[in-house]
């Protein structure tokens, strides 16, 4: 005999448990989203700039290339935003879908 654990539905902790990673998973959607925009916006007017000959390819470079090798640096930091993030939970994914495409 197969026995189903159904959880109580009406109970506030399952509510809040379910509500409070679809809400966070919207707001870091909406982030995300609007992140890509503002980098997509930032690379098509430094193109621009140096394909007007104001911005040499080196004036560009130089600095992304020191960012990157500090990268480990902030490697730290990520992981321990991202620690708090429930992104192993359904309704995190759910919500981060539904922020990034809305949002």
């Amino acid at each position: 005999m197969v026995t189903i654990l159904v959880p109580d539905v009406t109970s506030a902790t399952f509510l809040i448990a379910v509500i409070v990673p679809l809400i966070l998973g919207v707001v870091v959607g909406y982030i995300i989203k609007n992140a890509l925009k503002i980098g997509i916006a930032i690379a098509v007017i430094v193109l621009i700039l140096i394909f007007l000959g104001v911005l040499t390819p080196s004036q560009v470079l130089t600095p992304l290339l020191s960012l990157v090798k500090s990268g480990s640096a902030l490697t730290a930091e990520v992981n321990k935003v991202a620690g708090y993030l429930p992104y192993s939970s359904i309704t995190f994914l759910i919500g981060l879908a539904i922020g990034f495409l809305k949002g």
